[in-house]
């Protein structure tokens, strides 16, 4: 099994080093300015067995390879919105060059990006759901990635009888879930994980965009008018959510009991038990992923007026988020 992961951030690296500790031949395809890199990847597990693995001298490839058996789509929403608006672009082509095998999207997808994206390479995709967070511990991306992984939140893939899990793709998807599985990541088959997918995404969203407009957890904490725009935001959000599909019990949870008088209690917890957390939070929604927040609104705001949801105080965060 020869696994193609297309990204190497931080999600894209969990993945294909586990894969790799497993015994899976992993590549990974990068920018060409990125071909001439020689840094090793290191991932560590925060939680749970706390198991550091690394790929001492990871493939680095332009192209997706012939004897590719599954690619690992692991890439930014942003990078995906671009393919939507231009079928051409150079994941668009890159992706139909490869042969015609699994893909396998691990990247927070919403319908108009996975209408996109199987468009372009004329193929069914398959959505995933990662069961991990992790962050680059670093200022760059040569740091180690750290990552939280529990077997509560499984891996899930798209077990859509419609779709591509037939005969030889299907034993290849079912391949990749015990690898995956026996290299510490628990993944199962679930049905409609891309509608879960979907509306899990819009669910949470308000709160990802308030901590990259208030540039961190304490701006939002410190600024009534953004915590409150975001709190409204998220009901407006939420009655998209129910339009698209069911909520992930974990977005669910924290968008229900966040409100004005339990996040900051909440913060002043996480800092004092779990300050890892929150750092990773700030990380992992922050300004770095500004571009693909501003992308992910503007997606859902679309979403919203074709639902015909009058949704203003996500239209007030998301003018907040331009600002920023």
């Amino acid at each position: 099994m020869h696994v193609i992961v297309f990204g190497a951030g931080a999600l894209g690296r969990i993945y294909g080093v586990r894969l790799a500790a497993a015994g899976v031949q992993v590549s990974f395809v990068v920018r060409p300015s990125r071909l001439a890199e020689t840094y090793s990847f290191v991932v560590e597990q925060v939680n749970g067995e706390k198991r550091r693995d690394v790929i001492a001298e990871p493939r680095r490839i332009e192209q997706i390879p012939d004897d590719a058996t599954l690619v690992l789509l692991a890439v930014r929403f942003d990078q995906l919105d671009e393919l939507r608006q231009n079928q051409d672009d150079a994941l668009a082509e890159a992706l139909r060059k490869g042969p015609a095998v699994p893909l396998v999207v691990l990247t927070p997808a919403l319908p108009p990006q996975l209408s996109s994206l199987e468009k372009a390479i004329g193929r069914r995709a398959v959505s995933a759901m990662p069961g991990v967070a992790g962050y680059v511990d670093d200022v760059d991306d040569r740091g180690v990635v750290r990552y939280w992984s529990t077997g509560i939140a499984s891996t899930l893939l798209d077990d859509d009888a419609s779709g591509p899990a037939h005969s030889m793709s299907r034993d290849t998807l079912e391949v990749l879930a015990r690898r995956l599985t026996n290299g510490g990541l628990p993944t199962r088959f679930e049905r409609d994980v891309a509608s879960l997918d979907a509306a899990s995404t819009v669910s949470f969203f308000p709160l990802i965009a308030a901590i990259d407009a208030g540039r961190g957890i304490d701006g939002v904490l410190h600024d009534k008018d953004l915590l409150d725009t975001a709190l409204a935001a998220a009901k407006e959000c939420d009655g998209l959510a129910k339009k698209l599909g069911k909520v992930a019990p974990w977005a669910h949870v924290l968008t229900r009991f966040v409100g004005p008088y339990t996040l900051k209690p909440g913060v002043a917890l996480a800092r004092r038990l779990a300050p890892e957390t929150v750092r990773f939070v700030e990380r992992h929604f922050g300004a770095k992923l500004h571009g693909q927040h501003l992308a992910m609104g503007d997606s859902i705001r679309e979403l919203g007026r074709e639902q015909g949801l009058d949704m203003p105080q996500l239209d007030h965060l998301m003018q907040r988020l331009r600002t920023s």
